[in-house]
């Protein structure tokens, strides 16, 4: 755990559930429910972190692991709550906990569009890996594949 400006960054566990599956529904047509999470919390293959301000989450991240590699699924700030760099301060702990559980890279997908997440992706590090043309269904937009090196090889 760890705090900022007064909010609490923290891992998320199964307790976290409902909280993030509410907070998703905020932001994602498509989003998980409940039993979902609840269902990967707490697993060693998935970490999801958030920023509470007391007991309301705020923003989440969640991403799969897998042989030093972690895949970032998504990453989510209550419209409210935007531009106040709670983004960025969310991407900084979860890159240190990657790097605390020994992943050497992080991946993420991004709508080309998409400038406030370009944005913060690049003021955290990420650069750009790759292109999926014609990726998203609902608009035809480009996927822009981003990573991170959490431990660049010499």
């Amino acid at each position: 755990m760890m705090r900022h400006f007064g909010l609490e960054l923290r891992l998320l566990g199964p307790d976290d559930a409902s909280k993030l599956a509410t907070l998703e529904a905020k932001v994602f047509a498509d989003a998980w429910d409940a039993g979902h999470f609840a269902g990967l919390l707490g697993q060693d293959r998935f970490l999801a972190v958030g920023t509470f301000d007391g007991q309301d989450l705020l923003a989440y991240l969640t991403a799969f692991s897998l042989d030093g590699e972690l895949e970032i699924v998504n990453v989510a700030v209550d419209s409210p709550f935007r531009g106040r760099g709670i983004g960025k301060e969310l991407m900084l702990y979860f890159l240190q906990e990657g790097c605390r559980r020994g992943a050497v890279r992080a991946v993420l997908e991004v709508r080309s569009g998409n400038a406030a997440a370009l944005g913060l992706y690049a003021s955290c590090g990420f650069t750009q890996a790759g292109l999926r043309k014609g990726y998203y269904a609902d608009s035809g937009e480009d996927a822009l594949i981003l990573e991170w090196l959490l431990c660049p090889v010499s």
